[in-house]
């Protein structure tokens, strides 16, 4: 009832009114109609154009945590962007196995679309990376393996223990497994124990040309060429793009060499070392701001670096500076500097921590030494040093303080005590400031005094009285 009543009140209502009302309402309508329908067919022919491409990612070179992080990068973005597939070219000697571990968990776990892979060459941990992607390609004179997993220490190479290698033998056991590959082959790349007949006896790392690789299960298919490889993988009419490292990737790629990194850390520390030490902000401070800002790029970009990682650098740099200028000398703080700054190198550059911290030390070392030989007469240390010479000035020559032995000029002159002569002191004879000696008399401050005799750089004094004053009247004798 009560609807019918609302509804002849509205039909009393003024009609043209509501006819625009009406026409405004549906032209707003159709209006937001067509953009939502423009919208998703704008959407859908981006995402039919990102679909019908593969992205190239090459792994060229050294396997390292810059590496890593360029590989996870472009995983990411494929997550978002969704093209048809990651081809991965493998072309690399080895590196770190954590990086490797990295890479490969990230092909296995993270991605969200096909992953594939073309090997010129994947020795070490790039035969794991290769085998990690769903498809593998070989190309013509192409190999795998050779994976004996190895430990650059400070005095050279070293086989790892069995602990390390075995758990090296398992991932790759593991993801040939995962892969549908011959674990059997996989495994021999990593200990030359494992006898492949046919391949390699008992005392030869398994490696394997583009033909063995497919013949044992480890690579799918040959290819002649990059374009054959997705025709028989199933994309032969799919778009390629190649995603290169830029610019900042490939700085951070070079910077993250341990040699490069230890440079950087010495320069950047020294740099603001040496700044503390002289007034105002100039040439060393800005320097050593560059190559920390260097190193905490590196870190954001070649490593897998946190922020919690850059606050320990500060920590560690405040706490020298805290040291240097604060609490002089090497205690407490400055133990604490050191501790914190090679935590950090620790957690960042995990693998390379040692020689990073060992290359630091050495650098330090000759940044020292130089500073040490440059400072004392530098304009930095001019506020610390004494220009002032003490000494007598014969000629033009000067002569130094404390070699009296050659000065028999000296005896007789008078001069003046500048201090109490207790009874050794300070005296002026002239323009010269003298150490000087008393004959065991105390001298006060202001005396007169003259230098009995000079023994070597013992110059020994006493004080001149004054002479008497004859009091007797004139013309009166003073024996009467």
């Amino acid at each position: 009832m009560s609807y019918g009543v609302r509804a002849r009140a509205w039909y009393r209502c003024d009609v043209s009114s509501s006819v625009s009302h009406v026409l405004r309402t549906l032209l707003a309508g159709l209006i937001l109609a067509a953009a939502i329908v423009s919208g998703v067919g704008a959407t859908a022919s981006a995402q039919a154009v990102a679909t019908n491409v593969v992205w190239v990612i090459p792994i060229e070179g050294e396997i390292s945590p810059a590496t890593a992080q360029f590989v996870r990068a472009r995983i990411d973005r494929a997550n978002r962007e969704q093209p048809l597939a990651l081809l991965f070219i493998v072309d690399t000697p080895g590196g770190q196995v954590g990086a490797m571990q990295r890479i490969v968990d990230d092909i296995l776990n993270r991605s969200e679309v096909p992953t594939l892979a073309v090997v010129r060459n994947a020795f070490s941990a790039g035969a794991l990376i290769a085998m990690s992607a769903e498809q593998l390609a070989m190309l013509p004179g192409s190999a795998i393996g050779a994976a004996l997993p190895i430990a650059l220490t400070p005095t050279g190479i070293q086989n790892v223990d069995e602990k390390f290698a075995s758990a090296v033998r398992g991932e790759f056991r593991s993801v040939a497994e995962a892969r549908g590959r011959d674990s059997r082959v996989a495994e021999a790349m990593v200990d030359q124990r494992i006898e492949i007949p046919g391949l390699s006896t008992d005392q030869e790392l398994l490696t394997l040309t583009s033909a063995q690789a497919v013949e044992y299960d480890i690579a799918d298919v040959e290819a002649r060429n990059l374009q054959d490889a997705l025709e028989q993988f199933g994309y032969g009419g799919a778009q390629i793009e190649r995603l290169d490292p830029n610019l900042t990737e490939r700085l951070g790629g070079w910077l993250s060499n341990p040699i490069v990194i230890a440079l950087l850390l010495v320069i950047g520390v020294g740099g603001l070392v040496v700044e503390f030490f002289s007034p105002g902000f100039g040439i060393p401070g800005g320097v050593g701001v560059l190559a920390l800002a260097l190193l905490a790029l590196t870190a954001f970009v070649a490593t897998p670096a946190g922020i919690y990682d850059m606050l320990l650098i500060l920590l560690g740099v405040v706490l020298l500076a805290v040291e240097a200028l604060i609490l002089p000398g090497f205690g407490v703080a400055g133990i604490l500097g050191v501790g914190v700054l090679s935590f950090a190198v620790f957690r960042i550059f995990q693998e390379d921590w040692v020689f990073v911290l060992g290359y630091a030390a050495v650098f330090g070392g000759v940044v020292a030494a130089g500073l040490l030989w440059y400072l004392p007469n530098s304009r930095f240390a001019s506020p610390f040093r004494l220009n002032t010479r003490i000494g007598r000035t014969v000629g033009d020559a000067v002569a130094e303080p404390g070699r009296y032995g050659e000065r028999a000029d000296l005896v007789g002159l008078e001069g003046v005590a500048l201090t109490d002569l207790r009874p050794a002191g300070v005296a002026r004879f002239g323009d010269d400031r003298i150490d000087v000696v008393t004959q065991g008399d105390f001298i006060s401050t202001g005396s007169p005094i003259r230098v009995l005799r000079v023994e070597g750089n013992r110059v020994t004094v006493r004080v001149i009285e004054a002479p008497a004053v004859n009091s007797t009247p004139a013309g009166v004798d003073p024996s009467r």
